[in-house]
């Protein structure tokens, strides 16, 4: 008898490299490379992102989702924004996304006094019979 279970392929950094941040500036938004999920058929992703918050901070950090048809034009409008509370530092979150031939991940500022930091990194997977 088959076991159903799923399949992840590799982990990717997205937003940074070499697990390195890349630190937000005001409240212009950073965006993470595509995340191909049609290519490999994949059917969602494990999404981890962290936030390193600068000493006594101000602001908190919006980590919005941008769903795309191609990669290339994303939806203007995020279909999911979670506020990072700087009250907890590093706060990492980890979210799964399902049913989206391309995606993107957002990070800004909600006000320009601080300049965080932030990496994010993604595993998507497949369903698979063994």
């Amino acid at each position: 008898m088959a076991t159903h279970k799923r399949n992840f392929a590799s982990t990717s950094q997205i937003i940074g490299a070499a697990d390195a941040y890349v630190t937000l500036s005001g409240t212009t938004e950073s965006f993470s490379s595509d995340v191909d999920m049609a290519t490999n058929g994949y059917e969602g992703a494990e999404v981890m992102v962290e936030i390193n918050f600068d000493g006594t901070p101000t602001d908190d950090v919006d980590i919005s989702f941008y769903g795309s048809l191609d990669g290339s034009a994303y939806d203007d409008v995020a279909f999911s924004v979670i506020r990072f509370d700087n009250g907890t530092d590093p706060n990492q979150q980890t979210f799964t996304i399902k049913d989206k031939a391309h995606f993107r991940v957002g990070a800004k500022q909600t006000g320009s006094t601080d300049s965080h930091d932030v990496r994010c990194y993604v595993k998507p997977w497949n369903w698979t019979d063994a």
